[in-house]
C-alpha cells in the first residue's frame, strides 16, 4: 500500500465513530456502511447493522458504479432515495461521498434504513384515505446489494440482457455492440477484469470489446 492509499484509509477510518453514532441512534432497522472506493471489488470496509445482509469485503452496488461512471470525482451526494431489494425490502438510503485533501472521491458513508413496515402501514392508510385518482407514483430504484463481485457482475450482465432483449447466442454484431454499451453505461468497466469477463460471455476477444466501445 503506497502513501496515498494509507492516507486515504486513515481518512475513511475517521468516519467510523460517525457510523457508530448513527447506528446507536436509529437501532436495528438501520445499517451504516463505509466503502473504500480504492477497491471496488471489495469496497465495504466497515458496517454496523444487518439490513442488507452484507459483510466486510462486499462490493459496491451498481447504483454507485453508474454514478461514478457518469460523474467521477464530481459526483454529488445522494440523500434520501428509496430502493427495493431482491428480497422485497423497501430501504431509505442516503449516501455521502468522502474525498481526500485533493478532492478525489475515495469512499462513501451510507445509511440504509428498512422502511418496509412503514411502507405497508402507509399503503393501508392511503387505501382508506384517498381515491384511486389521488395516488401519486413514487420512484423507487431496484437496488442489488451483492455479497461479492461475481454477484454484481452477474446482475449487471442479466440486466443488460433484459434491455437488449436478445439471447447471447442469437446476438448479431449490432446486438453485441449495444449490449457492451449498456454495460458501459452501468459502470461495469470500472470493475477490474471486466473486459475479459465480458469477452468470455460474448465469446469474443478483449480487443473486440475495445472495438465495440469505440
Amino acid at each position: 500500500m503506497d502513501a496515498i492509499q494509507k492516507e486515504n484509509t486513515k481518512i475513511l477510518k475517521r468516519y467510523r465513530p460517525v457510523a457508530d453514532m448513527i447506528f446507536s441512534t436509529f437501532g436495528s432497522n438501520c445499517e451504516v456502511v463505509i466503502h473504500d472506493l480504492q477497491n471496488l471489488q471489495a469496497s465495504l470496509v466497515y458496517i454496523k447493522g444487518t439490513v442488507t445482509g452484507r459483510e466486510i469485503g462486499a462490493p459496491t452496488t451498481e447504483v454507485i458504479l453508474k454514478e461514478l461512471r457518469l460523474h467521477g470525482d464530481s459526483v454529488k451526494d445522494m440523500p434520501g432515495y428509496t430502493t427495493r431489494t431482491k428480497e422485497g425490502k423497501f430501504i431509505k438510503t442516503s449516501i455521502t461521498f468522502i474525498r481526500n485533501d485533493s478532492g478525489k472521491v475515495i469512499g462513501f458513508l451510507g445509511i440504509n434504513f428498512d422502511i418496509t413496515a412503514f411502507s405497508m402501514v402507509n399503503k393501508i392508510l392511503n387505501q382508506f384515505s384517498t381515491t384511486p385518482d389521488a395516488h401519486q407514483n413514487s420512484h423507487t430504484l431496484n437496488e442489488f446489494y451483492a455479497k461479492n463481485i461475481d454477484e454484481v457482475f452477474e446482475h449487471l450482465i442479466n440486466s443488460a440482457l433484459v434491455e437488449v432483449g436478445v439471447p447471447i447466442l442469437d446476438m448479431s454484431r449490432e446486438d453485441k455492440i449495444y449490449f457492451v454499451h449498456k454495460l458501459e453505461e452501468k459502470g461495469t468497466f470500472l470493475i477490474q477484469g471486466s473486459t475479459e469477463r465480458i469477452a468470455n460471455v460474448l465469446g469474443v476477444s478483449k480487443q473486440t470489446i475495445y472495438n465495440y466501445l469505440e
